[in-house]
């Protein structure tokens, strides 16, 4: 495991600190937590994203009329 240090405005730490008091739990539990779940994401977000333009090179997309066929079955007007 490695140490690293992150500069933070004093508003940020404070809102820390509180939800660290609210759990019971370390400053440094509630950051590395909330990292996990932002790299977590992150990482899922640039997947989806790579794999979106994998299906549009090889044109697997829904045309307009299917798009709009869709939203008239949930009834939204996707005009």
């Amino acid at each position: 495991m490695k140490t690293t240090t992150v500069r933070m405005d004093d508003q940020l730490v404070d809102r820390v600190d509180g939800i660290a008091k609210s759990l019971s739990r370390s400053r440094s539990w509630i950051i590395k937590q909330a990292l996990e779940r932002y790299v977590d994401y992150e990482e899922w977000y640039v997947k989806e994203v790579e794999n979106a333009l994998l299906e549009v090179e090889h044109g697997e997309v829904s045309s307009d009329q299917e798009v709009a066929t869709v939203f008239d079955k949930w009834g939204v007007d996707a005009r």
